[in-house]
């Protein structure tokens, strides 16, 4: 593997490898897994770090709350924030889902 130097702010280093030790991974594996999911076309599965992965849509809300130890999507939602990582967008047929089930109960109501 090649050895890559990174000039970072000290105090991004420094939140960097405390959520690293606290999620049990490392900086270069955090590094690396946002890497390889921003240039894979978000094709590759899961990796080891069960946050970036829901924020990338390649792990269910379900099992990133599971995988992490959360009690509820609340819990998902403040790491989420506190990483600094975007929540995941519903994919077009969720979308559609939902436009359709308002509808059905818009008519209903």
């Amino acid at each position: 593997m090649r050895q890559t130097t990174l000039n970072l702010p000290e105090e991004l280093v420094s939140k960097a490898e405390a959520y690293a030790a606290s999620h049990g991974t490392t900086m270069t594996a955090l590094v690396r897994s946002h890497l390889e999911a921003v240039t894979s076309g978000g094709t590759s599965p899961p990796d080891d770090d069960p946050l970036l992965a829901y924020s990338m849509r390649r792990l269910s809300r379900r099992d990133a709350i599971k995988l992490l130890g959360l009690r509820d999507y609340t819990g998902l939602l403040i790491l989420l924030g506190d990483a600094d990582l975007p929540i995941p967008r519903p994919s077009a047929q969720e979308i559609e889902d939902q436009a359709a089930l308002f509808e059905k109960l818009w008519r209903q109501g």
